[in-house]
């Protein structure tokens, strides 16, 4: 089996998983209505797995009584998919109820006719090294229905769909809408032309329609979750959700691959060798990726100077609060990312912070004197030594108060790296900061 092939059923069973977590996500309320999207990935899973099993069949007498079966789920699968999808758009609206139930019993119509004679279909199934394919019959028009019909579903689909983005009031809703409307579009077109138009003369390619629609689909449950509209209640759901998530991501980095390989090197198809590589080179990724997160986050909270990365340092305030603290180390640390010349912590007549930079016994007295402020944590420092300040690169002092509100330290800015004045913004920052520092120190969690 090809890579190509693997693909399709590998993101034709991801559909399916999305699906369940959509139904077993979903409020009662919206359970019934999630169903349609579970028959709609099971018709894409049929058309999906059909093509793929199909296009890698040897030519031996099992491979040519399975045949006509898997050509026979390429078709019906493809119609359950459409007619299901038109469902979980529109089944809400009275119009939409009509037009799915024709388009149903039109579908079951055409699959009934297959079933019965496939000879309307096709004339010959051809299994060779060469290709898999079918002799299509266009002389007994039923391919010619079946292109009509696929013509006239899908202007429907997109056509509900834009009724519904423009009467959603959920504006995180009309947007991801969006995305599944120009996913169908975009992938309506590819379906059209290498599905419907190129299937007469050239059969290898109709695994563009089942592999992409498929990748909108899970797009879609991406944005379900992404705009909250189910619950991932449980860790297996959210398990699931991981899985069809990364399963997507893998599969769009291999089909880029086949892409660009196929282009480059005009194989069909890489050789086991390489795959392996690749896989082997997505597993190190994913290991790193937690690394290459944090690398990213760390210089970009010390490269952009002129802004605190607020995310980044509350994340490891809250991580250095699970364990005994080094307030020595978190001075520096907010110092590097805060942007500011020194950040000490003057706490129980003890200093801490940066070695390197020391302050007198004396002004460490004085700076303990400092009066409680009225409102906010920023202390006076008028009637400090201005010389002392100026020589020690003191710009601010603050309070730091437990729960209750009680002090139980201060905290001691040096010189802002980019700024000469901070703006409000930067002062609420900075405050929310030490809040959670307080929380810290305030538990214990530190070491002298």
């Amino acid at each position: 089996m090809h890579l190509i092939h693997i693909l399709v059923t590998i993101v034709s069973t991801l559909t399916i998983l999305s699906a369940l977590a959509l139904i077993f996500g979903s409020s009662k309320s919206e359970k019934t209505h999630s169903l349609w999207f579970m028959v709609a990935a099971i018709g894409e899973t049929i058309w999906g797995v059909s093509i793929a099993v199909f296009l890698a069949l040897s030519n031996g007498a099992p491979e040519q009584a399975v045949a006509p079966w898997l050509v026979k789920g390429i078709y019906i699968g493809a119609i359950i998919m459409d007619v299901a999808l038109l469902g979980y758009i529109s089944w809400k609206y009275k119009t939409g109820k009509l037009c799915t139930v024709v388009f149903a019993i039109l579908g079951i119509i055409l699959s009934a006719i297959l079933c019965y004679d496939p000879s309307v279909l096709y004339s010959d199934i051809t299994l060779s090294n060469t290709g898999n394919s079918i002799s299509i019959n266009l002389s007994r028009g039923f391919y010619i229905a079946y292109a009509l019909y696929f013509c006239t579903i899908t202007p429907a689909l997109c056509g509900f769909l834009l009724y519904k983005i423009k009467h959603t009031a959920n504006k995180k809703m009309k947007k991801g809408y969006g995305f599944f409307m120009v996913g169908l579009v975009v992938t309506g077109l590819l379906s059209l032309v290498f599905d419907i138009i190129l299937p007469p003369t050239r059969y290898d390619l109709i695994w563009v329609g089942p592999l992409t629609i498929g990748l909108v689909i899970i797009g879609f449950y991406y944005a379900i979750l992404k705009f909250r509209t189910i619950t991932l209640s449980t860790n297996w759901l959210r398990i699931l959700s991981y899985i069809v998530l990364i399963g997507s991501a893998i599969s769009i980095y291999l089909l880029i691959f086949h892409l660009i390989f196929s282009a480059l090197f005009k194989i069909a198809n890489p050789s086991f060798q390489v795959i392996l590589l690749n896989f082997i080179m997505i597993a190190v990724v994913l290991v790193l990726t937690p690394a290459i997160s944090e690398l990213h986050s760390m210089t970009k909270s010390l490269i952009l100077t002129k802004q605190i990365d607020m995310a980044y340092i509350i994340k490891k305030i809250s991580v250095a609060s699970r364990r005994r603290l080094d307030l020595k180390d978190l001075s520096g640390f907010l110092a590097e990312h805060m942007h500011f010349s020194y950040v000490g912590f003057l706490i129980n007549g003890r200093l801490y912070g940066s070695e390197d930079y020391r302050i007198p016994a004396e002004d460490l007295i004085a700076i303990e004197r400092l009066k409680k402020p009225e409102r906010g944590i920023w202390q006076s420092i008028g009637h400090l030594n201005q010389a002392s300040l100026k020589e020690l690169e003191i710009s601010r002092i603050g309070i730091i108060t437990d729960a209750s509100g009680a002090e139980i330290g201060q905290v001691i800015l040096g010189k802002p790296a980019t700024k000469s004045l901070l703006d409000k913004k930067d002062l609420m920052e900075i405050e929310m900061i030490i809040s959670q520092v307080a929380i810290v120190v305030g538990n214990g969690s530190r070491k002298s």
